[in-house]
Parts: structure tokens; sequence; C-alpha cells
């Protein structure tokens, strides 16, 4: 008991530095030497094969694809029964997967395209606790293996956003390469930092945008860039309950996700823009057989809806959650992100109605999360990952709001339909009859479960 009692002081007195100290310029240097000798001492949890074993040991890795397996969207006839792809439509032959002629309409991008990838969010960007065994090592950044902007390895060991890519154009670059801090170098095009909420998204913005622009191997006027965004956890768990005025968060939200948009539009040529809506963190309440260290932790992690002293709160919180996912869902219709050819966002709500995995008793499954129940493992952001590349798949109005398990579904780019999806292309697509159906489920859900707000005019 005495050994958990310092384990757990040292770890909320690591998270007050997190969150106080690394807003003082005078002391940044300081913060960041601190966090370079904890990564020293805890280890480098997927870089390291001795720590990444115990990881594995925990069912917390997902399990590596046999190399005599072609990548789902390659796949020979006789592979086709390991994967489902998508129904009734004829698979891309692979020669076409990249234009022959790099597109000018970011409505005729196809996977193969995209050059440049980048990423914006927190803690979940940065894939904290991916590799983690102990609750110490949700500290290290396991960026390599980021759902969003992770390019450690491959599709086979890791499943990421890039890596997925990368099958389709090898020379991708941006992706994070390793474990690593936010200023080293490994991280390369993700502004992601540990700690980050909504009103960081302007300087993330920039910050991405700088780095883009120094770096060589970035034709910033012809490549293609491909920048995913998911902001709201920390806002929702440790920050918006403390607020005066609570509500107003939602409308802060509004405007500082517009200002990180209008940086990208008005300085990146020829981006593509993911918007995933703030996760709903009231879902670890929903944690059954919830281990008791992970039970404090919440406490620390998420006091705003985990602490008794904010129960009063809490049908305030799930409005303002509600209201900031809204905010998110509709962000594409803004007209001011609608008049570029060569621009375009487009919002992949895969999270918004998560049914968490369960184990064969039906009770949370506790492999897909890190340590502290709160962060996912390796194998829960790969799941991130492969219902990101799935919504970039399927039309907007017609967008799936879960997760499979790792690979259960890989939806490939079709004869029919060979672009990444965005509003204009979906609504002309002649595979989008089925957004005329009353009975869509993603339109469905947003009506019956988000609040209507008109906030673009």
């Amino acid at each position: 008991m005495k050994v958990f009692r310092i384990s757990f002081l040292g770890y909320f007195l690591v998270l007050c530095l997190i969150f106080q100290v690394k807003a003082q310029p005078n002391i940044r240097s300081i913060y960041r030497n601190i966090r370079e000798m904890a990564f020293s001492i805890i280890g480098r949890s997927i870089n390291e094969p001795r720590l990444l074993q115990r990881a594995d040991s925990q069912h917390r890795i997902q399990k590596r694809m046999p190399s005599n397996v072609e990548f789902p969207c390659r796949q020979s006839n006789n592979d086709q029964n390991l994967f489902k792809s998508v129904k009734n439509s004829r698979m891309l032959p692979w020669s076409e997967v990249r234009s022959k002629t790099r597109p000018t309409s970011v409505h005729a991008l196809r996977p193969g395209d995209i050059d440049v990838v980048g990423a914006m969010g927190d803690s979940l960007t940065a894939a904290n606790g991916a590799g983690a065994s102990n609750v110490f090592q949700v500290f290290i950044e396991n960026r390599g293996v980021s759902w969003s902007i992770g390019g450690q390895n491959t599709w086979r060991e890791y499943c990421t956003l890039p890596n997925i890519l990368k099958e389709f154009n090898p020379k991708l670059i941006g992706y994070s390469l390793a474990d690593g801090l936010g200023h080293q170098s490994v991280t390369q095009f993700n502004a992601a930092e540990i700690g980050a909420m909504s009103r960081d998204l302007p300087h993330m913005a920039r910050e991405l945008v700088r780095r883009m622009k120094n770096d060589p191997r970035v034709d910033i006027n012809n490549d293609w860039k491909l920048i995913t965004i998911m902001i709201g956890a920390n806002d929702f768990c440790v920050d918006v309950c403390y607020q005066r005025n609570p509500m107003k968060a939602v409308d802060n939200h509004v405007q500082e996700l517009r200002t990180a948009l209008r940086t990208l539009r008005d300085n990146l040529p020829r981006t593509l823009v993911n918007v995933v809506p703030g996760p709903n963190v009231e879902t670890i309440k929903r944690f059954s057989n919830k281990p008791p260290v992970c039970q404090i932790l919440h406490l620390v992690n998420c006091p705003c809806f985990m602490g008794e002293a904010h129960r009063h709160m809490w049908p305030m919180m799930r409005d303002i959650i509600k209201k900031w996912q809204q905010v998110d869902a509709t962000i594409d219709q803004a007209p001011e992100f609608n008049t570029k050819e060569d621009f375009a966002v487009v919002v992949q709500p895969f999270d918004l109605d998560i049914k968490f995995p369960t184990d064969k008793n039906g009770n949370t499954d506790y492999s897909y999360l890190s340590t502290d129940c709160f962060h996912f493992s390796q194998k829960g952001y790969a799941i991130a990952a492969n219902a990101l590349w799935n919504n970039m798949m399927e039309p907007v109005g017609n967008k799936s709001m879960n997760w499979k398990d790792i690979y259960d579904t890989v939806l490939c780019p079709t004869i029919d339909h060979p672009y990444i999806y965005t509003r204009n292309n979906s609504f002309t697509s002649i595979n989008n009859q089925i957004y005329k159906n009353n009975n869509n489920n993603e339109r469905r859900y947003l009506e019956n479960n988000l609040v209507k707000r008109n906030i673009y005019g």
C-alpha cells in the first residue's frame, strides 16, 4: 500500500507539471529537460523491445499480420476472404490508386495522391500510454504509433492512418517516426501536445504551418496534405467545470476551431482536413469491473466527470459535450471553408457513438486501454485508425459512427468512386444514393442526439 501511495503521488505531481508548468515561458526549457529525463528513466515503451514485450504480454499490442497476407486494398482474389471490403463495389486497380497527374481539386483526391500528413490534438494524438505496462509509462508519448499521424514500422505491426497511406504512396512524409516529445525531430508534423485544449488549436495550426514551410522535403504549393484534428478531452475533463461560465466553452471552441482552420486554409495550398469530433469522456464512467488503480487515476485525469464535487454539474457537462460535438460535426458546412477548390474540411464521426469493446463475459476489455484506463493501448489506437480510414472511404452523410476490431473491415477506393470522400463529391457520387434514404444512420444520429445550433448563419 505504501508503494502504491508513492506511485500515485508521483503520478499526480507529474500531472501538475504537465498542466501548470508548461504554460510558463520562462521555465519551458526546464520543463522540456524534465520530460526528457523522465523519458530516459521510464523508458521508451514502444521503441525498447523489452518494454514492448511487457505490453504485448498484457495483450495491449495488436497481433502482427503475417507477411504472406497482402494489404487489403491490393489483395488477390485468393485473399478476399480475409477482409471485409466495400459491398457491391469493384475494388480500384492498384495501378490507379494514385492519379497519373496531380489533381488540382481536393474533390478528385485519391489515397495515393496524399504526399504529406500532419495532425493536431492532445495526448490522444500524441498516443500517450500506447505501449504502457505500468502507470508511469502513460507519460511516454508513443507518437510513432499514433492512430492519426504515427508511421512507425508498417500496417502489419501497427495500424495507423499513415501506415495505411504508405501502402498507397511509399513516399509519404510527415508522420511521427518513434516515441518522442513534441519538440523533437522524430515527431515531424505531429503538432499535438499533452494537456492541450481547444484554446491551443490556433497555436498548433501556426506551428504546423511553420514546420511544413521550413521542411525542404515539402513542396508547399504542389504537394497534397492531409491534416487530422481532434480536441476536447482535456476541456471536458479538467477545464470546463472550473470556469465561471462553463457554457461559454462551446462558443469559444467555435472561434478557436475556425481560427485554426483559417490558418491552414490561408497558408497551406492543396490541403484536406479531417475533423474528428471531441470524444465523449463520460464513456469512462460506464466501464465495468474497473481496476482500483483506475478508479483513483480517473479522479486525477477527469475530475469534472469523476469527482463527486462536480456531480451537480454533470447534466450541464453532458449538454456542453453534445453542443461541442455539434460544432465539430457541422464545421464542414461553414461557407468560408467551401470556397477554394484545393481546400476542404471533412468531418469523420466514427467516435460519436462508440461502443467500447467487451470481453467474453460482457465486461469492458481493458486490453484496448492503457494502464490508466483513460488513454488507449496500441491496440485501442489501432482500431481508431482503422475507423478513421473507413470514414474517409465513406460518403458524407453515411459515415460509420462506431468502430470494429482491427482489420475486421477495411474499406477501399473503388472503380465507381476512387476518391477520398468530401462533401462535394459525396453528393454527386453514384454510390451516394443511400444519403437520400431516411434510414441514413449518420444523419439520423445527428438529428436525434446532438443539439441543433445555427452557428454559421
